[in-house]
């Protein structure tokens, strides 16, 4: 019975320092390194951003209320986080999903009479908003360390976006946002699910978001 329950012990002790270890590392692999640093653009000069309810950090110029626009134009995001070999596809589709679930929401706020991915689709003289959006920090998560720990974070996938309103050349809100395993089944039963249906839920759960605060905004007196 001794050797029994030393043969368990010893597993458990080696179990906890092996998830540890790779808790530890998804950790450490989300620090950005100099080169990823510099492509991050700074926040405009007078810009100070704060919490509103599911948006992690917003501005927003005096008056801006999101209503009277006849198109709303999402650019193609730009990439400005850590670049890692094997992180590739899942980058790639990451880089496509945001736009499209971004269009789909802002689709369903009824805000604007043309949401568009395409720049051609708007025409001259029509009033029209800008969302320019650009990923700052980003890892693709792992299965082994969401078995150990994904109930703390470890293994989740990151995506932290930074993004600008521009009505012409005028800015008018400044937002970030960043979702790492939101729902509950990534936290309870996320080795289960793979690093791809873990992100493109937060990816949905970050344009639904984002689209709220605009509905919100649109209602303010």
């Amino acid at each position: 019975m001794k050797k029994t329950t030393n043969h368990w012990t010893r597993t458990t002790v080696l179990g906890s320092i092996i998830g540890l270890l790779l808790w530890e590392a998804g950790c450490s692999s989300s620090a950005p390194d100099k080169a990823a640093l510099l492509k991050i653009p700074g926040l405009p000069s007078g810009v100070t951003l704060h919490q509103d309810k599911d948006i992690n950090g917003v501005w927003l110029a005096a008056g801006v209320d999101f209503k009277g626009y006849d198109a709303l134009y999402i650019e193609n995001p730009l990439f400005a986080a850590v670049e890692r070999p094997n992180e590739a596809a899942m980058r790639s589709m990451a880089l496509r999903l945001l736009p499209q679930s971004m269009a789909e929401y802002m689709e369903g706020t009824k805000l604007f009479p043309l949401v568009t991915l395409r720049t051609d689709d708007v025409k001259p003289g029509v009033r029209s908003l800008k969302l320019e959006n650009t990923v700052i920090e980003y890892e693709k998560g792992g299965g082994g360390a969401r078995y150990w720990a994904g109930m703390f974070g470890g293994g989740q996938p990151v995506i932290k976006v930074r993004g600008r309103v521009l009505e012409g050349e005028k800015l008018l809100c400044v937002y970030e946002l960043r979702r790492s395993g939101e729902s509950a089944g990534a936290r309870l039963g996320g080795v289960w699910l793979s690093d791809e249906e873990i992100q493109r839920n937060d990816i949905r759960d970050l344009a639904s978001d984002l689209a709220d605060f605009f509905k919100r905004t649109a209602k303010a007196p």
